[in-house]
């Protein structure tokens, strides 16, 4: 048979596939019709469970953290495809493009079982975004081509492809990618693709309106919270990124990863991992000012799944972990508004939350999820 002839059949099956998959899955929506916002600020704290956060309040003396000042205050569960347990691909995916994967996979359909040259991918909120006239960012502390920033701006079918992913974030429309360094990330070829190559905090602060920037800071510094010399904060990164991303009258979708909070809790370390959660609720602090002050941009905090099984001791009146990987647990979903379709004290499938932010943004679910043509090999 021809294999032209091969792809087109496949290619119908698997759009059959998916919107199949897609009705089951919006059979969990959040049914209430939700006010429209102009732009929406999703923050991913990467492996953050509640008790992560009770723990980094108890050993940083804080008594109530920015995000939970939210007015929402909801839960989401972690599951992958076919699995109770996630890693950040899969989680990042979910949360990006609305769909449950196989682990591992970023932002491509979970029946995909070989690298067809020619075939179907779901469409992230990065990319709704800007299809729909608006602006759009990915802010990290992980390098630009890990797990969660990939999911948002690139489709491959393992998070180890990097030469893949970091090639797909330079051929984007998105206005700007800011992490960490990645090994095929270069000046020459962010020039190629319009972007401006930007390593240190004072680059970072020249960059102007209208300006595409792709950031790879150092990670050292920014895994350790250490930003005495040139190297920004999350919380600076934030700032400078919605300041950017403002300026498109139409409006923009930012996603904010605090991705450090993971990497510590593999390894149990309390210190650098509530550290980092400090330094990711500063950056929540920031826009929830500016939320505030716009009127018109929705925050929505969450995590891609719980790192470590952060237990509580009440005879020892202390947290401790009981895992060195991701568990099953629940996590946590701030909502800075009331009238965005959340609701306080109730638990929503991981992919519900890029749904409901299409829907907050104005495109209804007969938009989102959605799949689009996409070559793999290039």
């Amino acid at each position: 048979m021809n294999i032209a002839l091969l792809k087109k059949i496949f290619s119908a099956g698997l759009a059959i596939l998916f919107s199949l998959y897609c009705m089951v899955g919006l059979g969990t929506s959040i049914e209430e019709e939700p006010k429209t916002y102009k732009n929406v600020i999703l923050f991913i704290g990467d492996g953050m469970g509640e008790n992560t956060i009770k723990a980094t309040k108890q050993r940083h003396n804080i008594e109530t953290l920015n995000m939970e000042t939210m007015p929402v205050h909801a839960s989401g569960d972690t599951c992958s495809f076919g699995l109770d347990q996630t890693d950040s691909a899969a989680g990042g995916t979910a949360l990006a493009c609305g769909i449950r994967v196989w682990i591992n996979s970023v932002g491509i359909l979970p029946f995909v079982p070989f690298q067809f040259t020619d075939t179907l991918v779901p469409m992230s909120l990065s990319e709704l975004a800007v299809n729909n006239g608006k602006s759009a960012g990915v802010v990290t502390t992980d390098s630009t081509s890990g797990a969660t920033p990939a999911s948002f701006s690139a489709h491959a079918l393992s998070r180890t492809q990097e030469k893949n992913i970091s090639g797909d974030q330079l051929e984007s429309d998105l206005q700007l990618i800011w992490g960490c360094a990645s090994e095929s990330i270069t000046r020459e070829n962010c020039a190629e693709n319009g972007f401006s190559y930007i390593t240190t905090r004072d680059e970072m602060n020249s960059v102007e309106s209208g300006e595409r920037s792709f950031a790879q800071f150092n990670f050292s510094e920014m895994k350790n919270c250490k930003h005495e010399g040139n190297t920004p904060s999350i919380e600076e990164m934030t700032v400078k990124a919605i300041d950017l991303l403002d300026d498109n009258e139409e409006g923009f979708f930012l996603m904010v990863e605090g991705a450090c909070i993971d990497k510590f809790s593999h390894s149990n370390d309390f210190a650098g991992a509530t550290l980092n959660l400090v330094e990711f609720d500063k950056a929540i602090g920031a826009a929830l000012e500016y939320a505030e002050e716009d009127g018109e941009t929705l925050i929505v905090v969450t995590a891609d799944h719980e790192t470590g099984g952060i237990t509580y001791n009440a005879e020892a009146d202390e947290y401790y972990y009981t895992r060195g990987d991701h568990s099953v647990q629940d996590v946590p979903v701030f909502v800075s508004a009331d009238d965005a379709g959340w609701k306080d004290g109730k638990v929503y499938e991981n992919r519900q939350t890029a749904v409901q932010i299409a829907r907050v943004m104005g495109y209804g679910e007969d938009m989102f999820p959605a799949i689009k043509g996409y070559v793999y090999n290039k």
